[in-house]
């Protein structure tokens, strides 16, 4: 076994960063700085906002955040709006109650920049709650998906806060789709994957904000997995039943071996994860730098 040094790419890539808001006036100013912390030059950050009555425009206009007033258009409608309108190379969004951690950025653009093959990327899921307190969600040192690991487990979402991809990707999976009104956020991933593998950076990047029962997200939660198991059922229909019971057989025993603290990290890289279950090799920070280590 041995690892090699994947092609370096050199470039100042722009981010767009979208954020939809409708009266989020309560945590608006802390998901606009936990943006303006991450001090990276290419960045724009676009408010798209559904016509406010909160304090909304006023805490936009004391950071001088680009935004628009644009009503009747749904979360993810502005989202898609926004990308249209406001683009780059690399794309990405945050809800108006949601924040980005320090330093994810930096280390999202360093990625991108370096490696050509990564066309999106996620890192450790997390939660906050409404005094800012952060909680991982992940038992594993870093989560790691692959196509059939998110297609074939039930409760197993890749977080949306925490996802970053390359505009091109989007524009290839045509973007969000209007189909769904909760979870299209879940459709777009699928979209990725039928082109891309999803690579995991083992570093705490953006966390959802749980405040309560009157929270869009929660008080929909059953709606959300109502449309997310219709997804997973229109794409389960595209597999064989062989395939099917083959894949969920690996996937049971890749979780076995998950658990086996003594062989878990070598597993983690291991050629038959790449090869038989589509999970992208680890990308690791070594002395500020990216690596990209792949198992040949």
């Amino acid at each position: 076994m041995f690892f090699v040094m994947l092609k370096i790419k050199s470039d100042n890539l722009s981010i767009t960063i979208i954020t939809p808001n409708l009266n989020g006036g309560r945590f608006l100013e802390e998901c606009i700085l936990s943006i303006l912390r991450q001090n990276y030059t290419h960045l724009q950050h676009v408010i798209i906002d559904g016509g406010s009555t909160d304090d909304s425009l006023e805490i936009i206009a004391k950071y001088n955040v680009k935004y628009e007033v644009v009503p009747k258009l749904n979360n993810y409608e502005a989202i898609h709006y926004g990308f249209g309108k406001y683009p780059s190379d690399i794309q990405a969004w945050l809800n108006a109650d949601d924040v980005y951690r320090d330093g994810a950025l930096m280390s999202v653009m360093k990625v991108f920049a370096k490696y050509d093959e990564i066309s999106w990327l996620t890192g450790i899921p997390s939660l906050t709650d409404g005094s800012g307190r952060i909680k991982p969600t992940s038992a594993l040192p870093c989560p790691m998906f692959s196509k059939y690991f998110y297609l074939f487990r039930r409760n197993n979402y890749i977080q949306q806060e925490s996802t970053f991809w390359r505009s091109s990707l989007y524009a290839k999976a045509n973007g969000l789709y209007k189909e769904y009104k909760y979870a299209n956020d879940y459709a777009l991933w699928f979209n990725f994957f039928k082109y891309e593998i999803l690579f995991t950076l083992p570093q705490i990047l953006a966390s959802f904000r749980q405040h309560g029962g009157a929270q869009i997200s929660v008080k929909n939660k059953d709606l959300y997995i109502k449309e997310v198991l219709e997804i997973i059922g229109a794409n389960e229909l595209n597999q064989s039943l062989g395939k099917r019971t083959l894949i969920k057989t690996m996937l049971y025993l890749d979780y076995l071996l998950l658990n086996i603290p003594m062989i878990r990290l070598s597993y983690m890289n291991s050629l038959f994860r790449q090869k038989y279950l589509a999970f992208a090799p680890l990308i690791e920070f070594q002395h500020g730098e990216a690596i990209l280590k792949k198992f040949i």
